[in-house]
């Protein structure tokens, strides 16, 4: 896990923890017979904690939302890869690329939604990006290692969906 994954993983820790605090303290302050309160006083209360709770989540948004992956894969690729989807098949120039270095996927889509996933010879999932008609998504990845990697369609397209397979042959 990174060093980003860890300080998450933290602060909603930290949140989770108070928020059990707090719900503790509201459920032990209703045990037991108390005269009746105010109705201003217990507006002010709640608006009181309705303001808490909204610089709770502003704080953590601020505080994690610059570390958000999205858009990360942005950069260009020392490799293009034009990927064109359609029912039921990927079209894939080039098919080989070499490892080691960054390949830009530009994915198309000239029918529905497709679900472009990248697999290597175990099975492993390696990469996924959302295809949509008309748009051109990017994809920017680095394979480690030399060998076939599959192309499957993670969204479902129609009834030939399950047999959506492509491939891609990393060389050294």
């Amino acid at each position: 896990m990174g060093s980003t994954a860890v300080l998450i993983a933290i602060a909603y820790g930290l949140v989770t923890v108070v928020a059990v605090g707090v719900a503790v303290v509201i459920a032990s302050s209703t045990i037991g017979s108390r005269p009746a309160v105010n109705p201003e006083r217990l507006a002010h209360r709640e608006r009181t904690w309705l303001f808490i709770v909204i610089a709770i989540l502003l704080a953590l948004l601020f505080a994690t939302i610059w570390f958000t992956p999205y858009g990360r894969s942005g950069t260009n690729g020392d490799v293009v890869v034009n990927v064109d989807s359609r029912q039921f098949f990927w079209q894939i120039r080039p098919s080989r690329v070499p490892a080691s270095r960054r390949i830009e996927f530009r994915l198309t889509s000239q029918d529905v939604n497709h679900g472009f996933g990248i697999y290597d010879a175990r099975n492993n999932f390696i990469a996924q990006a959302q295809v949509v008609p008309g748009r051109t998504q990017k994809l920017v990845h680095t394979f480690d290692k030399p060998g076939r990697y599959k192309i499957l369609c993670l969204e479902f397209c129609g009834f030939g969906h399950a047999a959506m397979q492509g491939g891609l042959t990393v060389t050294e």
